[in-house]
């Protein structure tokens, strides 16, 4: 992502109503499905799953350091920078590795979801979220560097062909499916430059907290 999009994520992250929905749904998944244990969040961002999901996820590794920079500004210190097709993670050793909305910005996804894989212990847990539905791909998508939007069936495969078995797999945020599809849908987009991010600004406090 572009420098300007770390600086906002660290400024809106913890506020902003999408956030803040997906850490819900992850923590719910986890909470039915995840015992605690030893976890890596991948592409950490800055920080905000690592700081509100410790008996799950306490070490951050992204391939930026400016994300780094604000994770530790959290006070968060188990970091690393690192590619995700290329962990710096022994075989086996991690009961968690979760994977939010990262795998849409790598050119080789097949590569980064079998290195998750190598470094899960038997019986531990990938989770992932991505964005769904090419056709929705938008200056949202290309501000973010994004390499595509994810078909299910797409989606589905890939995991499996690295070795995982699927547990859960489903759509989130569907209430406001409509709403958002209406919105890519007029947005006029010309496919050029950098675009702009949908999470740039928090919404009005009652709209925030009504989505």
């Amino acid at each position: 992502m572009e420098t300007a999009e770390y600086d906002r994520m660290a400024r809106v992250e913890e506020r902003h109503w999408w956030f803040r929905a997906r850490l819900a749904v992850v923590r719910t998944f986890l909470r039915k499905y995840v015992p605690p244990g030893v976890g890596l969040d991948c592409s950490c961002g800055t920080g905000m799953t690592l700081k509100q999901l410790p008996q799950w996820v306490q070490i951050g590794a992204d391939l930026h350091g400016l994300a780094l920079k604000h994770t530790r500004a959290r006070g968060l210190e188990k970091l690393v920078q690192a590619d995700l097709r290329r962990l710096p993670v022994a075989d086996a050793s991690l009961d968690l590795v979760t994977s939010l909305d990262t795998l849409e910005h790598i050119d080789d996804d097949k590569s980064a979801l079998s290195e998750i894989f190598r470094v899960l212990k038997p019986g531990g847990h990938g989770l992932f979220t991505v964005p769904a539905h090419p056709w929705m791909f938008s200056a949202h998508d290309r501000a973010l560097h994004h390499e595509r939007r994810y078909r299910r069936a797409e989606l589905r495969s890939k995991v499996t062909q690295a070795g995982f078995e699927i547990r859960k797999f489903r759509y989130i945020n569907t209430a406001l499916f409509p709403l958002v599809a209406a919105v890519r849908l007029v947005s006029k987009d010309d496919g050029e430059g950098d675009g702009k991010s949908d999470t740039e600004h928090v919404p009005a406090g009652p709209v925030n907290f009504a989505l």
